[in-house]
């Protein structure tokens, strides 16, 4: 562990958020200047003291506790030290080349896929497993990620056999590799039965240089004093540079209080605007899913090592001696990226919206882009409402999540008073767009067709799960069923969007500089111009790296590739 800060420090670079991209930002500065001093600070204790959080399946061990932020919104945000890359769903689905070739098209030089593929692979170091066909030239070899794919349950290759079975293109390693359309395997955030995550950047061998704990010319931090538990304000101050990197709600939340937004809203609070910047906490974005429950007629998923009587604690104990059995592993199968274009075509807001635009896709979509990510369970879970667990051994339970790509709903981090103890007011105006519904509910309606008449799974499906409910059947049903089930995927980005200058919208210009504010940038996924189709984690790395290397090359400083 790196030491604890000195309080009366001057610092060269301080980092605030020691999530996913902040450690990474950290620790590269840290290496490349061994003269300058290194400040990363972070709202929660080092993952090290929480065991949970280095076993794949300790998330939910996690979820709801005094480790996240309990924002009052449907959605969370993680206060273990090295964050949600703590105790996320270890994926490393990056989205596809059209995504960041789109953010360049914006205006954004420096971030194509060719530009960025380079620091994608630089944070992961990748194990081959026998009888992969690997796609080993997108991934990295010496990073200090370390990640493989998983074996799969009988379930998820009978899910994966129906993919194949209807239609859908095998691609193995496409999600590495930027494909846009397909069935394959996800890269996984564990090795050896071990998560991985930020926490390595700093953890692993740090140097001398780097510190953790708790022009910008400084950032005000509350210290708790560990003997008599009373906490006292201090001002850390940097000479060269603030990143902030503390996520799609806090990031803006931080700036807000710090008199950087809207001028109107911060008027309302009596806080000094210092800059007026309309786009901070604007353009909230987030990937929704669907699970959609099977009851199986033989034993092909987990359940039976987790829910039953005593079952869980053999299993977790299992990991604590040896690291081995399925708490090592996240119970994912495979992963798929659906067109809609041909299940939509009937669709009457699809067809209202190719006739306003007969040139556009209705979902703002580019060729190569997906309308619908696909990806399923190996035993039943998923949020705190799924309550019907499956308690006897010969029980046997998966779902299909159906994610949305391209949401059309934007939402807002807003404050609700000038205390900055208070907590963010997180409007996500979820599906307040048609499209986003029917497309779900048309996604939806798709993958159970590809469940019930698979080659894979036809032959195993009992009926739903809980067996007291029955599945939707008309349009109208299954849209009732997606504004019932539609949750979070835990994917809140944009509120700090990246832009041109001609972008009045932009937060942060594309060396995610904080714009009219000398010292400051913001390093996290709240920088994305446009939700990438793909998952969160491995961008996030992608973004400290590339801020990382911005930083060194406007300090003149070494940048290592």
């Amino acid at each position: 562990m790196p030491s604890a800060p000195s309080l009366d420090t001057l610092y060269d670079f301080i980092v605030v958020g020691g999530g996913t991209s902040g450690p990474v930002v950290a620790r590269r500065l840290a290496d490349a200047a061994p003269g300058a001093q290194v400040l990363l600070i972070e709202a929660g204790p080092g993952n090290q003291d929480i065991i949970m959080s280095r076993m794949a399946m300790g998330w939910q061990n996690i979820h709801f506790t005094e480790h996240e932020w309990g924002y009052d919104t449907e959605l969370t945000d993680a206060t273990l030290f090295h964050d949600v890359s703590g105790l996320n769903g270890t994926l490393m689905i990056r989205g596809t080349k059209a995504d960041y070739d789109e953010w360049a098209e914006f205006g954004n030089v420096g971030w194509s896929w060719d530009d960025l593929l380079p620091l994608f692979k630089k944070s992961e170091k990748f194990f081959s497993t026998e009888g992969f066909p690997a796609a080993e030239e997108y991934h990295g070899t010496d990073g200090l990620l370390h990640t493989t794919v998983h074996p799969l349950a009988p379930i998820s290759e009978a899910m994966l056999k129906s993919y194949i079975d209807q239609g859908y293109d095998y691609k193995p390693d496409m999600f590495v590799s930027g494909g846009g359309e397909g069935v394959g395997h996800a890269t996984r955030t564990v090795h050896d039965g071990i998560r991985t995550s930020g926490a390595d950047f700093v953890d692993n061998n740090p140097p001398a240089n780097l510190q953790e704990k708790f022009k910008a010319v400084g950032v005000e931090a509350e210290v708790k004093n560990p003997k008599d538990g009373s906490i006292r304000s201090i001002i850390l101050k940097a000479k060269e540079e603030i990143i902030l990197s503390a996520g799609a709600y806090n990031s803006p939340f931080i700036l807000l209080h710090s008199g950087v937004g809207p001028k109107e809203h911060l008027a309302r609070y009596n806080i000094e605007t210092k800059l007026d910047l309309k786009g901070v906490g604007s353009n909230l974005s987030d990937h929704l899913i669907v699970f959609q429950f099977y009851y199986l007629n033989s034993r092909m998923t987990y359940d039976h090592l987790i829910y039953p009587p005593g079952a869980l604690d053999t299993t977790v104990q299992e990991w604590i001696e040896n690291k081995t059995g399925v708490m090592g592993r996240f119970p994912f199968g495979p992963f798929a990226f659906l067109r809609a274009d041909k299940i939509m075509e009937d669709v009457s807001e699809w067809k209202d919206a190719k006739e306003k635009n007969p040139n556009s896709d209705p979902m703002g979509q580019k060729p190569g882009q997906p309308h619908i990510e696909y990806f399923s369970t190996e035993l039943y879970g998923g949020g705190p409402q799924h309550i019907h667990l499956p308690t006897r051994d010969d029980e046997s339970c998966f779902a299909t999540l159906t994610m949305l790509c391209g949401p059309q709903s934007r939402g807002t981090v807003r404050l609700r008073s000038s205390d900055p103890r208070t907590k963010p007011k997180i409007d996500h105006n979820y599906l307040s767009s048609p499209l986003d519904v029917a497309l779900l509910a048309e996604g939806c309606r798709h993958v159970h067709n590809v469940v019930v008449n698979g080659a894979g799974t036809r032959d195993h499906i009992s009926g739903a799960w809980p067996k007291t409910r029955m599945y939707p059947e008309s349009t109208e049903e299954w849209r009732e069923y997606v504004r019932q089930q539609a949750g979070t995927c835990y994917h809140p980005s944009s509120t700090c969007k990246m832009g041109p200058d001609t972008d009045e919208e932009a937060v942060v210009d594309p060396r995610l500089r904080v714009r009219g504010v000398k010292g400051l940038r913001v390093a996290d996924i709240s920088i994305m111009p446009k939700l990438n189709n793909g998952h969160t984690q491995a961008p996030a790395y992608m973004i400290g790296e590339k801020a990382a290397s911005l930083i060194l090359e406007d300090h003149n400083l070494a940048v290592t590739h």
